[in-house]
């Protein structure tokens, strides 16, 4: 009996927030009826950087019940998220686009989110802002297994014997360290421990490693669960920016920048009234490409780009980064 032969053509556009680039696929005006193992399966094939678009991830944009409209994040292992920061800022202005709207509500997969239109923060850069209060300081919610109702900069013998980390979620679990210098080996080392050491973090966690520079800047980089080193996690500059005010060596209500390997956003930091926290989180939402792919028996294939439309905007990109950089060494 002949098997049947799977195929699909796919339209995507490749997009970046502060370099953490992923291929957004819309399912809000497209019927492809994606089975949740296809899903796994593409985010893995099409993200592999050598033999495919690649990326840090699929966002994959829904129909919503309860919002304007609905983001699922798959990282390039296949594994789900429950939030990703740069991603939301990219789906965010996918959909205001779509919409031809200035605000727009986003549900993932815990929470819903706001995202607005927001000045730009460099010539030519689209930018958006997100209200980001899904933020929980309670181990549990990571999860992570602890008697305490907080670890704020504490030691954690089974990942470190010298760092201390605090535990921060944001729907999805971060521990975040502050240090002197950043080293990447350290940080890779540390991540690969949080990611397997069960006992401690059963559904593992981002790791992230802050130098302060001084009361509004920050650099942060990060080990990011189901991906490995990025250029930036959103989440994690999210969480970041609130174990810093948490410290004392930066500010509530006050403007952060935050830099990293792929650019700088500015984060602000509010405690609210009921003890919990909003976050104030703005950024770029940068366009590459679109194009097409073909999905066929486990392989994809025939892809085809087109960046003519977009490559003002990437070229903008471009030039703020380099601005990032000179600022640094400001």
């Amino acid at each position: 009996m002949k098997k049947d032969v799977f195929y699909m053509k796919i339209n995507i556009l490749k997009c970046h927030g502060t370099g953490n680039d992923f291929i957004l696929i819309d399912e809000y005006n497209n019927d492809y009826s994606f089975s949740e193992a296809q899903r796994k399966e593409l985010a893995i094939l099409a993200c592999n950087r050598d033999a495919s678009v690649g990326g840090d991830g699929i966002l994959f944009v829904q129909k919503s019940t309860v919002s304007d409209a609905k983001m699922r994040i798959f990282n390039s292992d296949g594994s789900e998220a429950e939030m990703c920061g740069n991603g939301l800022r990219c789906v965010g202005r996918y959909v205001i686009d779509m919409l031809k709207r200035d605000k727009v509500q986003i549900e993932t997969m815990k929470a819903k989110y706001v995202v607005q239109k927001e000045e730009e923060v460099y010539k030519g850069v689209k930018t958006v802002k997100i209200f980001i209060d899904s933020i929980s300081l309670d181990p549990k919610s990571l999860p992570m297994n602890s008697e305490k109702d907080s670890v704020i900069f504490e030691k954690l013998p089974e990942l470190s014997e010298k760092l201390k980390f605090a535990a921060v979620s944001i729907t999805n679990p971060h521990l975040i360290s502050m240090v002197n210098e950043i080293d990447t080996e350290e940080l890779v080392e540390v991540g690969l421990k949080g990611n397997s050491t069960k006992s401690l973090l059963p559904k593992g966690v981002n790791v992230s490693f802050v130098k302060v520079f001084d009361k509004k800047d920050i650099y942060v980089k990060t080990y990011e669960r189901g991906v490995g080193l990025t250029k930036s996690c959103g989440t994690a500059m999210t969480a970041s920016s609130v174990a810093t005010c948490l410290s004392g060596k930066v500010e509530f209500d006050k403007k952060i920048s935050i830099f990293n390997d792929g650019g700088m956003i500015n984060s602000i930091v509010h405690k609210k009234e009921d003890g919990g926290y909003l976050v104030e989180f703005i950024g770029n939402a940068t366009f590459v490409f679109k194009g097409t792919m073909e999905f066929k028996d486990g392989k994809i294939s025939d892809i085809a780009t087109d960046g003519k439309m977009y490559a003002e905007e990437t070229k903008d990109y471009d030039e703020f980064f380099i601005y990032t950089r000179k600022c640094m060494q400001q």
